[in-house]
Parts: C-alpha cells; sequence; structure tokens
C-alpha cells in the first residue's frame, strides 16, 4: 500500500470519534435498508442539540442533551451510538462499552455500533471481542474502511499476520505515521514472507529517530531479512555510548547482532569485550551467563570445540536455574559424541532444575544416543505415564522400542499417543516408520500418507512414502511421492536412487538412467533429531524500558 506522507495522519481515539460522527452525521437523513425508521426530530430537539455539542467538542453539554434524548425516544439506537461516542471522549469507556452493545441490541444490524465497539475493546486490549465486534461490523458494511482497518490492527496484535496485512491493504485508511505500528506491519510482512515490503519499510524506519529499544526491533529485522550490515550499523551506534554499567546492554546486543549476522569472530571477541567491561561489582550473574552462551555457540559455528564447552559450562555454571544453559551444554557434548559426558552434565540440570520437561526429555535422548535403551525407555515411558501433551515423549519411546526391535510395539504406543493428541506430524511418520519394520507395509503407506497430509512440504515423509509405495507395488503413486521428495530436496541422493529403481520397475529405462546417482552423498537417516538447536540469548533493552 503506497504512503503518501502528506496525508499521513495519527488516529487517536479522539480523532476517530470526530470522524466517526461527522461520516455519520452526515448520513442522518439516510434510511439504511434493515434499520427502522427514525422518529421525527425537531430542528431543535435534544438529539440535534447533543450532536451539534459533540460537533464543537462540548462533551458534557453533548452527554446531557443526548441522555435527555434516550429518555424521550429509549428504542433509537443511533442516540445511544453517540452517546458511547461521547463516554469515550470523556474516559468513561466501560459505560460506553454498554451504550453501544445497547445500540446493537436496539439495531442488530448498525455496523456503526459494531464497529465503534471493535474499538473500543482493542483499544482496551480486549482481542477477541474487538475481533468478533469489527467482523460483525465489516460483515454488515464491507465498504467501512474503518472498520477493515481496526480489523487489521486486532488481528497484527493477535499475530495472524496473513489476515491483518489483507484488512490493513484493503482499508482506505492512510496509514498512521506510528513508528511502532510500522516496526509490526514490517514483522508480519517478514511472517508472510512478503520481504519487499517489510524491507521497504525497515529502510523508512532506519532514516528516522528511533528510541533505543525501537533499534533493537528494527536491527532485529534488518537480521531477519539478511540485511546484516544496514543491522549491525544500527547497533554500532548504539553502542557508542560511554561504557558505564547501564550501558552493558547495548555492548551486548552488538556482540548478539554480530553472531546472528555469523560475523562468528566479531561475536566473540565483541561478548570477551563485554565480559571484561561489564561483569564486575554488582552485575548481574546472568548477564555474564548470556555472554558466554554467545561465546559458546559462536566458537561451536568456528569448530572450537574445547573453547565452546567450556563457555557452555561458564554459563551453565553462573545461571544453573537457566534450563537452557544446560540444554546448550548438552547439544554440544552430544554433537561431540561425548554422551557420558552429556549424561552427567544433564543429570547436573536436572537437579537445579528437577521439573523441566526439556531436561528430561534431554537426559532420554542422551541415554538413547549412549545406546542405553533400558534407561532411554525408562526416562521416555515416565514422561508418557505423566501424561505428556506433546508428542516429543512418545516419539522417543517409539525410537527406544524401534532400535530394540519391538517395531509392533512401538506402533502401539504411537496409536495410543494419536489417540490423545490428535493428528500429529511427528507421530504419523514415526507409525509409518513402524509398520515398516514390523512388516506391514499397506499400513506405513496409510500413516506416511496422513504424515504428508499434516506436513506436505516435508521432504522425508514424501521420500518415505514413496518408498513405501514401491514396497505394494503402487509405481506411479511412488514416482510422484518421490519427484516431489526431490524437489523439496533437490541434493537428496537417496530420494534420486529410488526414483531411478522405481522408473526401472516401471519400465522406463531412459528416465531411470537420468536418475541413477553413484555415490551417496545424504545417506539415509530416518530417526528424528531430538537435539534441537542452541537456545540464542535474547536482545537486552534499556533498563527503564520493558520489553
Amino acid at each position: 500500500m503506497k504512503r503518501h506522507p502528506h496525508l499521513l495522519v495519527r488516529i487517536f481515539p479522539c480523532n476517530l470519534a470526530i470522524l466517526i460522527f461527522v461520516c455519520y452525521a452526515n448520513s442522518l437523513s439516510a434510511n439504511p435498508i434493515g434499520r427502522p425508521a427514525p422518529p421525527q426530530l425537531a430542528q431543535e430537539d435534544s438529539f440535534q442539540r447533543g450532536l451539534a455539542a459533540l460537533k464543537e467538542n462540548r462533551m458534557e453539554n453533548a452527554l446531557a442533551e443526548l441522555t435527555e434524548a434516550k429518555r424521550e425516544h429509549p428504542d433509537d439506537a443511533r442516540i445511544r451510538n453517540f452517546i458511547g461516542i461521547v463516554l469515550v471522549r470523556l474516559g468513561k469507556n466501560e459505560e460506553a462499552t454498554t451504550e453501544y452493545r445497547e445500540a446493537i441490541r436496539l439495531d442488530p444490524q448498525m455496523a456503526d455500533a459494531y464497529r465503534n465497539l471493535g474499538f473500543l475493546e482493542w483499544n482496551e486490549h480486549q482481542l477477541e471481542p474487538a475481533r468478533d465486534a469489527l467482523n460483525k461490523a465489516v460483515e454488515l458494511s464491507p465498504n467501512d474502511s474503518f472498520a477493515h482497518y481496526y480489523l487489521g490492527r486486532v488481528l497484527l496484535d493477535e499475530q495472524l499476520y496473513a489476515a491483518a496485512i489483507r484488512e490493513i491493504e484493503s482499508s482506505k485508511v492512510p496509514l498512521p505515521a506510528d513508528t511502532n505500528f510500522s516496526i509490526r506491519l514490517a514483522t508480519a510482512h517478514i511472517a508472510v514472507g512478503n520481504k519487499d515490503q517489510a524491507r521497504q519499510l525497515l529502510t523508512q524506519l532506519a532514516t528516522i529517530s528511533l528510541d533505543d529499544r525501537q533499534s533493537i526491533q528494527v536491527a532485529s529485522l534488518f537480521l531477519d531479512l539478511r540485511e546484516n550490515d544496514a543491522a549491525i550499523g544500527i547497533i554500532q551506534g548504539l553502542s557508542k555510548v560511554s561504557l558505564a554499567p547501564g550501558n552493558a546492554w547495548r555492548q551486548f546486543d552488538l556482540a548478539l547482532a554480530y553472531l546472528l549476522a555469523g560475523n562468528y569472530t566479531k561475536a566473540i571477541a565483541q561478548a570477551d569485550f563485554y565480559q571484561q567491561s561489564f561483569t564486575r561489582g554488582d552485575t548481574k550473574a546472568y548477564e555474564s551467563a548470556e555472554g558466554w552462551t554467545i561465546v559458546g555457540i559462536a566458537s561451536a559455528d568456528l569448530k572450537q570445540n574445547e573453547r565452546s564447552l567450556e563457555a557452555f559450562h561458564r554459563a551453565a555454571t553462573l545461571a544453573p536455574g537457566n534450563e537452557e544453559n544446560w540444554l546448550n551444554l548438552t547439544r554440544e557434548l552430544m554433537e561431540l559424541s561425548r554422551y557420558a559426558d552429556a549424561i552427567s552434565a544433564v543429570q547436573d540440570g536436572l537437579a537445579a532444575n528437577p521439573k523441566s520437561y526439556a531436561l528430561h526429555l534431554r537426559l532420554g535422548a542422551a541415554q538413547l544416543a549412549a545406546g542405553h535403551y533400558a534407561e532411554a525407555e525408562k526416562v521416555f515411558r515416565d514422561l508418557v505415564y505423566a501424561g505428556d501433551p506433546l508428542p516429543t515423549g512418545y516419539v522417543g519411546l517409539a525410537q527406544v522400542l524401534l532400535r530394540t526391535g519391538r517395531a509392533e510395539d512401538a506402533a502401539a504406543e504411537l496409536a495410543i499417543a494419536q489417540q490423545k493428541i490428535g493428528p500429529n506430524f511427528l507421530i504419523s511418520y514415526f507409525c509409518g516408520l513402524a509398520f515398516e519394520r514390523a512388516g506391514k507395509p499397506e499400513e506405513a503407506v496409510t500413516a506416511f500418507r496422513d504424515a504428508v497430509k499434516l506436513d506436505p512440504n516435508n521432504a522425508e515423509a514424501h521420500l518415505s512414502l514413496g518408498k513405501a509405495e514401491m514396497s505394494v507395488g503402487t509405481l506411479d503413486a511412488a514416482i510422484s511421492e518421490l519427484r516431489e521428495a526431490l524437489r523439496l530436496s533437490p541434493t537428496n541422493d537417496q530420494a534420486r536412487r529410488l526414483l531411478s529403481k522405481a522408473y526401472a520397475r516401471a519400465g522406463d529405462k531412459k528416465r531411470a538412467a537420468a536418475f541413477a546417482v553413484t555415490s551417496a552423498t545424504n545417506p539415509e537417516n530416518v530417526d528424528t533429531d531430538l537435539l534441537g538447536d542452541f537456545f540464542v540469548p535474547q536482545w537486552k533493552m534499556p533498563p527503564d524500558i520493558k520489553k
């Protein structure tokens, strides 16, 4: 949506009330279809005097006259709607809500009352009722730009980004010259993949004065777009402030920016500078832990294994109550196949965080990776018996059962999980693996089909379904799935090799030869990674500003 600088306005409740009043007052003589005809009112009656006072911004007089009009005409929905507008202007929002709702009761087709109620609910941060009211306003009056605009604002706050952008762009209301709104809209565009629109907004924001919090938000969005130089430039500007303890967050955020930009050497150097400059005296321990976390992640990416482990150990020692520190440490230990050390570390983490679901899950994963199947099974069964609301514990248990030759037991456990949790990609996918291992190819096909429906963009699911379709002889379906797996993952040699075999079985030697490979660069790995990625620290903000 093109923004015209000379049309930009700040739309606050008072301005909206005047705009709504002007638009509605100009149409009082009309009688929209579906509304009861208004009573005949004299030129100087209380209703007209109330409207005049509202237009002249004499709120107390307007309320008095409209209240008298309500007494004279208790069934006139218009009067209730205007009383609501006046009450909002007087800061009496609860009473205004009552009047808007009464207007809707008297005239269920009054789009204005729904719009005004939705706007008020939004300002009161009551997002669900605001959305309901504004949806009704749009339904009754599809051309109401304000209803579309504020419905978009509500959806933006609910992080329903695609719908929010659609409503805002369908509105004819000029976008407000509001930096925070522009940041939220850029966030929405990034979330739905509109990179060009987001880049345009952020480029505009980078040219205006931003407060510290806004600067960090804009920089983080630039990083999401891989505009690393722009992001780092913003934060470097903040970090030039004097090296006083109150400015430590600026130095930390610069180190984090380098990390997120992939400049790991500079991330380590800046994190070290942060540690040396701001970890003295009464500086909080968690700040140092986060600095060490940056060093740990950057060192891991540079394959500086011992330095990475030392940094993660320091972070966990400084802030043992933060489960993410232990998860980072154990992830790196498992990446290095140091399973005994990982088990020991996660047990230390559980001693400090005995109720941590993630650490219990990590313990099961470490025991499984170490080949301690009985211990891993116990951990995962404990999670399942405790009523695990997520599929991960069930999948972990299924992996143990598959590793120990109990494929039918794995399928049975996953069937129970599906009943408790409902449709879930991981459960369906591992059901397919379990049926495949149990020698039940038809059931495997059904399970993999469910997995593909739940996640159509998962190349591994299409690959497994294609393989299963081959095993039951449905070659056309197998070829279709394997081609889709290869489209989603063009370097997957296993998919290419299986596709070549499928074409050969179908008698298409030419295509079989075209897809043949001589070496496998992507060996089969049917087990899902239970480790996850590193937990990256959050951006810091000025001490007096809350995120």
